[in-house]
Order: C-alpha cells, then sequence, then structure tokens
C-alpha cells in the first residue's frame, strides 16, 4: 500500500495543534471596545489576494461619509503578525490611538496570509496550497503594499500618506521602492521599527548556529512537499489556553515563559514584566505565514544580503531571474528619507544590520532606543513604549504636516 507522508504529517499537525476557525474581530472587537470608531475594507491584489485592512477614521467624521483629511497614516505588521499587533495595551499606549487622538486618519494594514487576509479569488488555501502559499515577503512589497496604498489614496481622495513599519514591515515598504521606485512620490514620511532587512548578526537560537545547513535543507525539504502555511499555531486551541494559564500576572510558568521570549526577542527588563499583557502577546503570535517567506529570511541571515528569493540552484534561478543568483535589491535607487528605530538588544533586528541598512540607504536617520534591554516585541508591547517611540514617530509626521516639506531633519 502506498502511504502519502505528506497527508500524514500534515493530519498529525491539526491533531496535535487543534487548529480552530481563525478569528478575523480581534482588531475591530479592540477599537471597539475603546469607543474608537472602526471601518472594515477588502483590498484586491493584482494577483488575485484579498487583503482586509482597518481604518480608524478621525472621530470628528462619520462612519459612512467621512469628509477628505490630508492626513493618512498607514501602519504595517510584523512576520507572522496581523493588524492586532498594535492594539494590546489601549489608548495611552498604542500608536493607532494616538495618531487618531492626533486627528489622523489611520489604518491598519493586513498582509496575504495572516488570518484577515487568507483568501484568494480562485485559490482556497487548504485545498490550493501549493499555489495559494507559493509567495514570501517579496510578494507582499510588490503585491499587497501598493495595492494597499492606492485602495486607501482612492478612499481618502489623498496623493501621499505616511508610513510607519514594523519589523518586516520596514522590509516590504523597502522591496516597493526598490522594484516599484514610482511609488515613492507616494509616501510622506517613512519610519521603519527594529527593520528586517540585513539580517547577518540575528541572535536566535538554532538559525544563528545552523543558517547554511538549515536552509540548504528547508529549501530540499520544501522542493519535496511544496509550498504550504507553518507557524499557525497561535490560532490554536492548547496554545490559546496555555497562554491564558502560563502567562498571566502570578502564573507558576509566566517567568519560564519571559526567558524563553528573551531568547528569541532579547533581553527583557527586570521592570518590565508585561503586566496585563503577557497572555495576549502570547497569543498574538505566530499567527502564519508561508513555509517560503520564513525560507527567504533564512537565506537573508545565510547568505548576509537583502536579496531576492534563492530557488536552490543555478537552473531554478536562471529560469526565474535570468542570473543563476538572485538579484540583490537595490537600495541606492530609495530616494526617499527614512527614519530607522532600533535597539542594541533586539536579537531579530541587531544593531549593526540596522546600522548597515542607514549607510545603504541615500537618506537614513538612525534614532537609539535609549534602554539597556529593549526587544523586538518591545517595539510594539513595551510599558515605556509611548514616550520612548510612539511619541517621537508622531512628532516626525507632526513635524512634516506643519511645514509641509520632507526630508531628514
Amino acid at each position: 500500500m502506498k502511504v502519502n507522508l505528506s497527508k500524514i504529517f500534515e493530519l498529525t499537525f491539526v491533531l496535535i495543534f487543534c487548529v480552530t476557525e481563525i478569528d478575523c474581530t480581534l482588531t475591530p472587537r479592540n477599537i471597539e471596545s475603546h469607543n474608537y470608531p472602526v471601518q472594515k475594507h477588502l483590498v484586491h491584489t493584482s494577483d488575485g489576494y484579498l487583503l482586509t485592512i482597518f481604518r480608524i477614521p478621525p472621530h470628528t467624521q462619520s462612519h459612512e461619509h467621512s469628509n477628505k483629511t490630508n492626513k493618512v497614516v498607514l501602519l504595517q505588521h510584523g512576520f507572522t503578525l496581523s493588524s492586532d499587533v498594535w492594539l494590546l495595551r489601549g489608548p495611552e499606549s498604542d500608536l493607532p490611538y494616538l495618531l487618531a487622538d492626533e486627528g489622523y486618519d489611520v489604518w491598519l494594514g493586513n498582509n496575504r496570509g495572516n488570518p484577515y487576509s487568507r483568501r484568494h479569488i480562485t485559490l482556497d488555501p487548504q485545498a490550493d496550497k501549493q499555489y495559494f502559499w507559493n509567495f514570501t515577503w517579496h510578494e507582499m512589497g510588490y503585491y499587497d503594499l501598493p495595492s494597499m496604498i492606492d485602495y486607501i489614496l482612492a478612499d481618502t481622495g489623498q496623493e501621499s500618506l505616511h508610513y510607519v513599519g514594523y519589523s518586516q514591515g520596514g522590509l516590504v515598504a523597502l522591496v516597493l521602492l526598490t522594484t516599484r521606485p514610482e511609488y515613492g512620490a507616494k509616501f510622506k514620511t517613512l519610519q521603519f521599527t527594529a527593520p528586517t532587512v540585513y539580517m547577518k548578526h540575528i541572535q536566535v537560537p538554532i538559525i544563528s548556529n545552523w543558517r547554511y545547513t538549515l536552509g540548504g535543507y528547508l529549501g530540499r525539504i520544501f522542493d519535496w512537499w511544496g509550498y504550504a502555511e507553518t507557524l499557525t499555531f497561535g490560532r490554536s486551541n492548547i496554545y490559546q489556553r496555555a497562554c491564558k494559564a502560563l502567562c498571566g500576572d502570578g502564573a507558576y510558568f509566566r517567568p519560564l515563559y519571559l526567558k524563553v521570549y528573551g531568547m528569541l526577542a532579547g533581553r527583557v527588563n527586570v521592570g518590565e514584566n508585561y503586566q496585563r499583557i503577557l497572555p495576549d502577546m502570547c497569543a498574538t503570535l505566530p499567527l502564519g505565514a508561508s513555509n517560503k517567506q520564513l525560507l527567504h529570511y533564512i537565506q537573508l541571515h545565510a547568505f548576509d544580503g537583502f536579496n531576492h528569493f534563492d530557488y536552490g540552484s543555478p537552473e531554478k534561478n536562471l529560469r526565474q531571474y535570468g542570473h543563476t543568483t538572485p538579484p540583490s535589491y537595490n537600495l541606492s535607487a530609495v530616494n526617499n528619507c527614512i527614519t530607522l528605530y532600533y535597539s542594541e538588544t533586539d536579537n531579530m533586528s541587531a544593531a549593526e544590520d540596522v546600522r548597515q541598512l542607514g549607510k545603504e540607504l541615500h537618506c537614513a536617520e538612525l534614532y537609539l532606543l535609549p534602554h539597556k534591554a529593549w526587544n523586538h516585541g518591545d517595539f510594539v508591547w513595551s510599558r515605556h513604549v509611548r514616550q520612548s517611540l510612539h511619541d517621537p514617530i508622531i512628532k516626525k509626521i507632526n513635524v512634516w504636516e506643519a511645514d509641509r516639506i520632507g526630508g531628514c531633519t
């Protein structure tokens, strides 16, 4: 009898993690619970993906018939995350609320493959997984981001907007600016927090120690098994319950979780402890990605560059790119000025890599966070995030709006 190993692996995964129906209501529920207006919009990409994005219109505008505003801001999440990531601490700290309070028209993006954007006009993520999940963060920058930008500008009647990208959110913006440079004129300001572009100095266990072997091994597995969804346990029953039980304030295993989290994201400040929000932090990631997307990140680390996806052989790369090696993204073609926020203790967006990115860009302002322990998640979740990061981001946008000129300051 012929055994279908891929089906056995898939069934085992489902049985172990007990994946639930995807909850696509957390972002609007959180916004509405704080008495802010929220709208849901559906964006169609040119290659058929359906992206759900959310809007917090200025308080002075009605839900259906808003007046046009020229103060538009788009926030873009990171790898395996969603728009939920911006909304865990509440109106006193979270960037979307703070921007809305300043009178900005705030939009929260969602890339293909996360729970809010897990649809396609013809492909099913399960039945057609080999085709649906055949993407990396390149497609997010080339298709998703411009589609969201064009939709938002058309809906608001504007020609340009402000952009804040967290982690992968900065990466996809650079993919867009290097592959479709005409979109540079559609940004007023660009601000990247903990950008994951150059990845040579990442300190995540396993990836750091086995980067060459792991990349080649995963590449061969995906060639055999095909492209599929990965890192989905953030949506499982067991995982969700474990987050509440193990990470709640006073929970016995809370210090252990923080230790593991610190190994991945970077040092946790002893005074941080993420009071009240740690179960939500735990449950908010990972929410799913393409295994090809993960492999592309590993390639950034293994080959120490900012390159297109490597298909693993000169012949395959030649068919895809016309060259035996994947081309580099040409950062010298980016004319926009970009602010880069980084930390010396971020394991995933290492300070050396961010400084290299700053040198490669035509116009960059580097902003070092003034904390001895500020990890990758602190860029959205720290109890100090408003004063240390969000206020400077808003100030930069406010200055641009007041002066009506772009440029580095």
